[in-house]
């Protein structure tokens, strides 16, 4: 298992377009560990994002999402190709449609924190299957908004 940091970043302005997708790789999987993200802006109205299953893929566009190991799992200092990829706020020619809500994050625009990290035998942790296509794939979406940004990180295990 090879975990990864990702930063995500977006607007809140639109219900419709995703802070973030991530798609697994043709045959690897991966486990949502944690979710770090922080509501900035001015007002003070209750902001949601929520992490949804893809229903229909998008278009990506050129804004792709860095993933950073957390380690180097092998004695050559190398760390093994990523198989998922991910794509930024906004850069979709095609925006994808939300699936099924997985977990709901209730943040507001002035800076709340929300904090989630899998149980430490991780059978709470988000399972995304291996499949590269829509339904290997989870994206972060606004539910409720009142503007702003959210920004954060994820950390995501690749098995």
């Amino acid at each position: 298992m090879i975990i990864y940091n990702v930063r995500v970043t977006g607007a809140l302005s639109a219900v419709l377009t995703p802070i973030a997708t991530i798609i697994s790789g043709a045959t690897r999987s991966f486990l949502v560990l944690e979710v770090d993200l922080e509501g900035m802006g001015t007002a003070s109205q209750a902001n949601e994002v929520g992490i949804y299953r893809v229903g229909t893929a998008g278009v990506t566009g050129s804004s792709a999402l860095t993933f950073t190991p957390t380690d180097q799992p092998n004695m050559t200092g190398t760390t093994p190709a990523l198989a998922f990829s991910g794509t930024g706020f906004a850069a979709y020619s095609t925006q994808p449609l939300a699936g099924a809500l997985v977990q709901n994050i209730p943040i507001n625009a002035n800076g709340q924190r929300y904090f989630w990290r899998a149980n430490a035998n991780l059978n709470n942790a988000i399972p995304v299957p291996g499949g590269n296509n829509a339904a290997g794939s989870i994206a972060l979406f606004p539910i409720n908004t009142a503007g702003g940004t959210v920004t954060g990180r994820l950390q995501l295990a690749e098995i």
